[in-house]
C-alpha cells in the first residue's frame, strides 16, 4: 500500500478534521507539510504530525525537495484564494483536494475546472464530505433501486445559532462569496446533485441581519430535471435553533436522517410500519472521504465530488443569490 503524502495549505479549523482523518487512515495517508501564514496554526499541525512548515504557498511550491515528495495538497484556505493555489499544484503534477465551496465565484470555479481539464493526469476533488455519511450512502442506494418509488421531494436544513459569524470571513461576500447559503447550503445543493441529479433554482428568500455581510438566512426551492418531480426545499441559517436534517420523500415512502441522532436512519413506508435503520455515525465522513480521495488517485472510482460537481453547485448558488 502506497502512503499518500499530503500537504495542508491553510491550517485553520477545518484542517483539524483532515488531520484526524489521516490519523484514522491506518497509514494510508500522511501529512508531510503544513502551510499557513500563522506560525501557531502551522506549528499545531507540525507538532501533531512532524510535518515541515511553510509560511506561504509560494515558499512551499518553490521548495523543490518538499514539493516533489508531496503527492497531493489539501487546500483549506478561504474560497477567494483558490485559483493560484490550484494552479501552483496542478502545473507541478500534484493532486488537489479543495474544501467546499470550490470557489467564491462562478468565474473562479470555471477557471478551476479548466485548469483541471488542462492537466488530466492530476486528480482534482472538492470536499463535499456529506456524500460519505453512511446514512446518505444508504439513501442513495434506496433511491437508485426504486425502494422509495418516484421521488417527490428533497428536504434539507443545515442551520444553527452562531451569531459570531457576523465577524468571521464566512459572512464576508468578498472572501466567501456570500453568507450562510454558500457556507452550508452548498452542502445541501451537492447532496441533491449526488442523490438526485440535475435541477434548477426556481425561488429564493434571503434575510440579511448584518449590514454589508452575506445572507444570515436562506430558503431555496429547486425543481429537478433528472428526477423531474423531485422538488428540493433547502434551508440554511446562522441565527436560529440548530437543525441538521436530510429527508427524501417518494411515492412509496421516505427516509429521514437527523444528524443529532447520528446512528439512526428513519424509514417510513407510505403504507406499513415505520422502522429505524441502524447506520454508522456521520462523524466518519471525513475519514471515508480521505480514503475516497486516495482511492481516486489510485484509479478507483467512488462518490467523491469532482471539480465539475463543484462548478454545478457554484452555478446554483449564484442563481439562488441572484433570485433572492
Amino acid at each position: 500500500m502506497k502512503v499518500l503524502n499530503l500537504a495542508i495549505i491553510g491550517a485553520g479549523g477545518i484542517a483539524r478534521a483532515h488531520l484526524a482523518a489521516t490519523k484514522a487512515s491506518n497509514g494510508r495517508a500522511k501529512i508531510v507539510a503544513a502551510v499557513d501564514l500563522s506560525e501557531s496554526s502551522r506549528k499545531g499541525i507540525a507538532d501533531a504530525t512532524g510535518a515541515k512548515t511553510f509560511a506561504s504557498a509560494d515558499e512551499f511550491f518553490s521548495d523543490q525537495d518538499r514539493s516533489k515528495t508531496v503527492d497531493a495538497v489539501m487546500i483549506c484556505t478561504p474560497p477567494n484564494t483558490r485559483v493560484p493555489l490550484v494552479k501552483g499544484a496542478v502545473t507541478r503534477g500534484i493532486h488537489v483536494f479543495v474544501e467546499k465551496p470550490i470557489a467564491s465565484t462562478t468565474t473562479d470555479a470555471q477557471t478551476l475546472v479548466e485548469l483541471s481539464a488542462a492537466n488530466p493526469k492530476v486528480v482534482c476533488a472538492v470536499g463535499y464530505c456529506h456524500r460519505f455519511a453512511p446514512a446518505i450512502v444508504e439513501m442513495k442506494k434506496r433511491i437508485d433501486d426504486g425502494s422509495l418509488g418516484n421521488i417527490i421531494r428533497f428536504e434539507n436544513t443545515f442551520a444553527c445559532f452562531f451569531p459570531a459569524m457576523k465577524e468571521k470571513w464566512f459572512s464576508d461576500p468578498a472572501v466567501s462569496g456570500g453568507g450562510s447559503f454558500i457556507d452550508t447550503g452548498c452542502h445541501s445543493l451537492d447532496l441533491y446533485q449526488y442523490l438526485l441529479g440535475n435541477a434548477k433554482v426556481v425561488a429564493t428568500t434571503l434575510q440579511h441581519e448584518w449590514p454589508a455581510r452575506g445572507e444570515s438566512t436562506a430558503t431555496v426551492l429547486l425543481r429537478g430535471t433528472t428526477h423531474k418531480s423531485a422538488t428540493a426545499v433547502i434551508q440554511s441559517g446562522w441565527l436560529e435553533p440548530a437543525r441538521f436534517i436530510v429527508s427524501v420523500v417518494g411515492t412509496k415512502g421516505l427516509l429521514s436522517y437527523d444528524y443529532e441522532k447520528p446512528m439512526e436512519l428513519i424509514h417510513k413506508p407510505s403504507e406499513g410500519t415505520p422502522e429505524t435503520l441502524a447506520v454508522e455515525t456521520h462523524e466518519v465522513r471525513f475519514d471515508k472521504q480521505l480514503l475516497g480521495f486516495a482511492d481516486l488517485i489510485d484509479g478507483k472510482s467512488n462518490q467523491i465530488a469532482r471539480f465539475g460537481d463543484g462548478l454545478t453547485v457554484a452555478r446554483w448558488v449564484e442563481d439562488a443569490l441572484k433570485a433572492g
